[in-house]
């Protein structure tokens, strides 16, 4: 075992009163916007997705279901009710809006699932949940402890029947959705986000015949309009689906089929990749409709840290204050042949990212090249499950940091 170590250098105010708009629409994916509430009208504008819309009329719908709206630009145009959603409260930027978040803190769960992914994201207000990904079956050819670990940390939190917002799986693969069966039967998923593809497991075929049985509502990545993973009735945070032109196309690796994730609260961003490699990485580039939702502050690094993921060019466009990998034990059971992380993904991200609070730690990565491996004792804010545990990652609007660590807020 190679050991080395990574050095890192008073007011008065007269209010008067103001109409505020009580709700507004987000466009899911660029939005047409006519002159008329007809299909043959001109379009006048195209709206990215991702842009928030000011409703002129909530009351009712025109033609065969157009919202009357504003536009960013002033001008009043009619928007098609399939492209956009509607959200209630102020609409972000609006006059009489109030703080820029509401309080609380946005948590971030990482679960030590051994050689697999599990997070739950848990809302401000602490009554809405967002679960992606479920970790590996408990059977001694996967990773043993895996289902037991992630069905703990979930009943520590939420008690049989509570409402889980979204649940989403990344892709098919055993060690993301080998315990959403039990998720299913056990709570209230009131929608369920996955890939689109059919996969041939025992495990996805239980899980699909769990889904039908407790006739819980889904959405597909591969539906014409992407899922709506908004899991928080807070309108300061966000949650949105990347999907780049290309996404589907036949041919790619099961890894590069995951489910992209980006989430915002306030100032603070998110993203989780899944098990995506090189290939969707650059996809996520090229297109421009998903690679300006790619700087964040937090990474969930793709594929448990293999070298098959995370190229340069991604990780300097994702640019990461905080980066964490969700990985199994060296030599352990599914790990014995895997080998994550990988040397060359840790040190990419040593270039990278910002500096932990407190002490140094040590992380292991398998050097490829070299056939062993190495551990670099560091101040780097690199996160490995397999290494410490259970992480759990809080979030005011503007600085996150890992819960137990002192922070300037």
């Amino acid at each position: 075992m190679l050991k080395r170590i990574l050095c890192t250098g008073l007011l008065l105010a007269v209010v008067f009163p103001v109409w505020v708009q009580a709700n507004y629409l987000v466009t899911l994916k660029e939005a047409p916007i006519r002159a008329d509430s007809l299909s043959s009208s001109d379009v006048i504008d195209r709206i990215p997705g991702g842009t928030n819309l000011m409703l002129l009329d909530e009351s009712r719908m025109y033609g065969t279901g157009y919202w009357k709206v504003k536009l960013p630009s002033g001008e009043t145009g009619f928007v098609y009710k399939t492209h956009v959603r509607l959200k209630e409260g102020v609409m972000p930027g609006s006059t009489g809006e109030g703080a820029p978040n509401g309080g609380g803190l946005l948590e971030v769960h990482m679960i030590n699932v051994g050689q697999g992914d599990a997070a739950l994201i848990i809302c401000p207000d602490g009554k809405h949940q967002l679960v992606i990904d479920s970790g590996d079956l408990n059977s001694g050819f996967r990773y043993p402890g895996s289902g037991t670990e992630f069905k703990n940390y979930i009943q520590s939190y939420l008690n049989p029947g509570d409402a889980i917002e979204v649940a989403i799986a990344s892709h098919p693969h055993s060690d993301h959705i080998g315990n959403m069966k039990w998720l299913v039967q056990n709570y209230n998923v009131l929608s369920y986000v996955d890939n689109g593809r059919i996969y041939d497991s025992g495990t996805y075929r239980s899980l699909e015949k769990a889904l039908t049985d407790k006739g819980t509502h889904r959405e597909r990545v591969t539906d014409t309009v992407l899922p709506d993973v908004d899991f928080c009735t807070r309108l300061d945070v966000t949650a949105r689906v990347l999907r780049p032109e290309g996404f589907n196309d036949p041919g790619m690796d099961d890894n590069d089929y995951s489910v992209i994730v980006r989430i915002d609260y306030g100032s603070s961003s998110f993203l989780f990749t899944g098990d995506a490699e090189h290939l969707m990485e650059q996809r996520l580039l090229d297109d421009p409709s998903t690679n300006g939702y790619l700087d964040v502050d937090w990474l969930k690094v793709g594929h448990h840290g293999s070298h098959s993921s995370s190229t340069s060019e991604f990780l300097r466009t994702v640019t990461p204050d905080i980066a964490v990998i969700s990985s199994g034990g060296e030599n352990v059971y599914t790990n014995k042949g895997y080998l994550h992380p990988r040397q060359q993904t840790l040190d990419s991200l040593f270039m990278l990212v910002g500096d932990r609070t407190g002490i140094s730690t040590t992380l292991e990565g398998y050097d490829k090249p070299n056939e062993q491996w190495i551990q670099t004792v560091t101040k780097k804010a690199v996160y490995i499950t397999n290494n410490e545990g259970d992480l759990v990652f809080l979030t005011n609007g503007s600085n996150i940091w890992r819960k137990g660590d002192k922070i300037s807020q």
